[in-house]
This record gives C-alpha cells, sequence and structure tokens, in this order.
C-alpha cells in the first residue's frame, strides 16, 4: 500500500512539474508578445506585437473622409488622403501591452480583455485650409464689385452694397475639430462665424451715392385706372425713363417740339432742364447723370408711357375685346381730325411730369385715366350686334362682320384730314343703296358704280380713278369724306349688306 501511495506521488509530482514547466514555457512564448485573450478594436492580439497590432488597427480603419455643407447646400468631399491624415494606435496598444504579464495568461481566462481604443489622428491644416480655398464658394472680398443694376420690378438698385462671404480660416478650424474627431460631416451653416457681413459701400462712394437718388426718384405709385384694368407707374416703370450711355447721343439729337410731347426736354435734380454737354455729364454703371451726380429722366422717353397707353387701350382694341366676349363697352373719339385717342395724354403726362417735379412724400396716387374731351361710349351689343360694317380709319381697313365672324376685309381711302374733309366718327346705320349713281359736291361730279349711305353725305362707294387704296393717302390725297373702295369689293359688299346694317367708324 505504502508502495502504491509513493508511485501515485510521484506521478503527481511529476504532472504538476510538467504543467508548471509547460506553464512557464507558454509564458516565456508570450514575452515577445500579447498573451492570449486579448482583443483590442476586434483584432486579436495574442503573440503578436505592439507594432503588429497597430498595424492591423490602422488597416480596418475605414474613415474615408468628411463631406462639408455650406448654407446654400454647397457640398465639398475633402478625403483623408486629401489632407495627409493618418490614425495611429501605438500608445493605446503599448499601455495595453504593458499591463500584460505573460506568466499570468492562465489568469486571464477568466478576465474580459475586450479593449475599444480611439487612435491618436494627425492631420496637415495647410492642406485643408488649401482644399476649402479652392472650393467655389470661397470669396475673396476685393473680387466683388458694388454696382448698380436694372431689374424688372424694382428699378435700378444697388447691387451687392453688403455681401456675406465664407471665413476661410474660421472653417478650416471648424472642419478640422471635425476631421479629428473622425465626423463624416460638417455643416458650417450651424456655425455663425463660418461667415462674416461685408459692407462695400465705402469703397464705391460713387454708386452708393446715385443708388440713394435713384431710390428717392423711384419711390413713385401711380395706379391708373382705365376701365377694369389698372396701368401702375412705379420704380420699374420710372427705370425706363432715365437716360442711359446706350441712347444720350440719341437724346442729343432731340428738338422741342410742341407736337411730339416731351421732345427735347428732361428732368433734372427736380427741374426741367436741358440736356447738358458731353463735358459736364458722368456715366456710372451707364447711367448718365449731371456733374452734381443727378439722374436725368428724358421726358420723351416718359410720354412714352402713354403712348404705350394709348396704343392698347384705343377703339381698335376695344373692338377685339367685343369680339372676344371681354366687354360690350367701346369707346370713340369724335375727332375727324385723323387723332383716334380716347385718353387725354397732354393731361396725365403733365399730371405725371409735375409729380415727379415735385417729388417730396406725395409720390402715391391712384386715379381714373382722364379720357379725351370728345368722346362717345357705344354700348356694341345693343348699337351692333354681330353683323355690322367696321372702318378703322386709322389703319385705312373695311371688316365685314356677318354673325360674329370676318366675312371681308380689304383696304379704302377715307377723308382728306389735312383738307377738314375727315371722315365722321361714330355709329351710322346704311340708309340706302344705289347703283349706277353720280356724286355732286360743290367742286366735283363723280360717277360711281355701288353706293351704301351712310351719314348724310358720305358713304362707302367704289373709286376707279385710284389705283392705290391703304397706307396714308388719306392724309393729303384722301376723299371728301366718303369711303373709296375698290371696285370689285365694292360690288361684293353691295350685293351683301342690307339697309339698316350698323356701320361703326373711328380713328
Amino acid at each position: 500500500m505504502k508502495k502504491v501511495l509513493k508511485g501515485s506521488a510521484i506521478a503527481l509530482g511529476i504532472i504538476l512539474f510538467l504543467t508548471a514547466a509547460i506553464y512557464f514555457l507558454i509564458g516565456f512564448y508570450y514575452m515577445d508578445g500579447f498573451p492570449c485573450f486579448t482583443w483590442i478594436n476586434g483584432v486579436y492580439c495574442t503573440g503578436k506585437s505592439v507594432a503588429e497590432v497597430n498595424s492591423e488597427l490602422v488597416g480596418q480603419d475605414e474613415y474615408s473622409g468628411i463631406a462639408v455643407l455650406g448654407r446654400d447646400d454647397e457640398k465639398l468631399f475633402i478625403s483623408a488622403s486629401d489632407v495627409d491624415m493618418k490614425t495611429d494606435y501605438t500608445e493605446a496598444v503599448r499601455c495595453v501591452y504593458q499591463t500584460r504579464n505573460p506568466f499570468l495568461w492562465g489568469l486571464y481566462l477568466f478576465e474580459d480583455r475586450n479593449y475599444r481604443y480611439d487612435p491618436v489622428v494627425t492631420l496637415s491644416r495647410d492642406r485643408l485650409k488649401d482644399k476649402i480655398s479652392e472650393w467655389y464658394i470661397a470669396l475673396d472680398p476685393e473680387d466683388v464689385e458694388c454696382r448698380i443694376v436694372k431689374t424688372d420690378d424694382s428699378g435700378y438698385v444697388l447691387e451687392n452694397a453688403f455681401i456675406t462671404v465664407p471665413d476661410t480660416d474660421r472653417i478650416t478650424d471648424f472642419v478640422y475639430d471635425r476631421m479629428m474627431a473622425r465626423e463624416s460631416v460638417a455643416d458650417i451653416s450651424l456655425d455663425d462665424g463660418c461667415y462674416r457681413d461685408i459692407d462695400l459701400r465705402g469703397r464705391y462712394k460713387d454708386e452708393t451715392e446715385l443708388a440713394g437718388r435713384l431710390e428717392r426718384i423711384q419711390d413713385i405709385s401711380v395706379a391708373y385706372k382705365i376701365g377694369d384694368d389698372d396701368i401702375v407707374f412705379d420704380a420699374g416703370r420710372i427705370s425706363d425713363t432715365l437716360l442711359t450711355a446706350d441712347d444720350y447721343e440719341l437724346a442729343l439729337e432731340e428738338k422741342v417740339s410742341n407736337k411730339v410731347l416731351g421732345a427735347g426736354r428732361f428732368i433734372i435734380g427736380g427741374a426741367e432742364s436741358q440736356l447738358p454737354a458731353k463735358d459736364s455729364i458722368r456715366i456710372i454703371d451707364n447711367i448718365v447723370t449731371d456733374a452734381e451726380g443727378n439722374p436725368i429722366i428724358s421726358e420723351r422717353k416718359l410720354y412714352a408711357f402713354f403712348e404705350d397707353i394709348v396704343e392698347k387701350y384705343d377703339t381698335r382694341n376695344l373692338m377685339d375685346m367685343y369680339r372676344k366676349g371681354a366687354t360690350d363697352t367701346i369707346i370713340i373719339n369724335k375727332n375727324s381730325r385723323g387723332n383716334g385717342s380716347i385718353i387725354d395724354v397732354s393731361k396725365e403726362f403733365d399730371y405725371l411730369k409735375n409729380m415727379i417735379i415735385e417729388g417730396g412724400e406725395n409720390l402715391r396716387d391712384s386715379r381714373e385715366i382722364t379720357l379725351a374731351d370728345n368722346i362717345i361710349t357705344v354700348d356694341a351689343k345693343k348699337e351692333l350686334g354681330k353683323t355690322y360694317i367696321e372702318i378703322d380709319m386709322g389703319d385705312q381697313q373695311l371688316n365685314y362682320y356677318v354673325d360674329g365672324n370676318l366675312d371681308m376685309s380689304f383696304p379704302v381711302v377715307t377723308g382728306n384730314v389735312n383738307r377738314g374733309r375727315g371722315t365722321p366718327v361714330g355709329v351710322y346705320k346704311i340708309y340706302n343703296k344705289r347703283y349706277h349713281t353720280y356724286l355732286r359736291g360743290a367742286d366735283y361730279v363723280s360717277y360711281v358704280n355701288y353706293w351704301l349711305g351712310v351719314h348724310k353725305g358720305v358713304g362707302i362707294h367704289d373709286a376707279t380713278w385710284r389705283d392705290k387704296f391703304g397706307g396714308e393717302i388719306y392724309r393729303s390725297g384722301g376723299s371728301h369724306g366718303c369711303i373709296n373702295c375698290p371696285l370689285e369689293q365694292a360690288a361684293e359688299l353691295w350685293e351683301k349688306v342690307e339697309v339698316d346694317t350698323p356701320v361703326i367708324l373711328y380713328y
């Protein structure tokens, strides 16, 4: 029995010795590397040196770079390689390594040896700033011009008086911090310091002073009521009347004329004046001013505003609107001397001109536009209906409508306005039809084949003695008041038109 116990003890001793020997051999094996059961950021470190573990950790680093976002959705991607960005885990790995005793590896079986560390990050701030400086939103204030520009609605305005520019240094710091933290997005709009406001007016004193004067001139609004419509004369309109370098030479050629309102006259510094000579003007951003910097308003251009109104709101356009069902009211100027304007342009021109000259704070108004003194108003639905003859004497054209549809249209020659024989204006009815008849006046007898009586001794008839119709013939070579027509068209019209058919005549 003693022999058995002694043998067992010897065997156990041998086992323990061998186990200890193996344990210490393994410990010696781990002396040049990490002992078993050690992980850092998911990398298994057993048997590896600090340099090897660091290399694996750097290799698995997935940080590619950062997206920089601006205020207006601008985007810039800066990669890690763009800024020579490097990561290093050596310090953290060495700290772990130094806490690991290779001969205590057996104890580590019962411990949690999973470590997580952030690397030491380095990047080139200079290279980062270079990348940001190359971004298209990077703006040097010295490259920005403060100038006067013309807009559709607000007239002339000072552009770039105040600008907001990115601050490259502040943006660099902002992005640098976020790259060091290995963030994926840097939104510079969240940091007010990344942008700065700059006032450029001090560098552009002439433009700033002129813009102030323009603002005072353009602070005007006159709403003209014409029927159901409003036409507003405002900043956008008055800016069209200001003299520019492009039309200065033409303005120099203007002569004062009573026939053309505003011709040769200008408003400068709140007074009516002649146009300064070339050596007495200044040109700032294409705008002509006098020597004191006052912008120049062309009265001829001011009158053009009313010419546009007259062209749009005349009897011809009202007739077009009537045929489209937009109105039943037709306004006609009874003047038979060739002026068919239904608006008193002279009165409205003087009113607006004086308003601009007087200036001050009273530059807001709303008014019914002044109509000409001798107008008549026609209810077209009642007096014309859908079948009628329209004679547009300004255009020298006769149109015949049947049931609202154009049936005939041809040129005519009406009364000689230069000799005071203009054709009567108004709405009449065909009162008789004659065939092969003579027309007699104080100094003439004329044979015509077809006659449609319109008003007193004025009618629509053929004029075989003419070989041309339409155009400007009527002004100096027109009739005694009748409506002269080509023979073929006069014959066709005579056959179609019945007595009592309405006739509207206007200039």
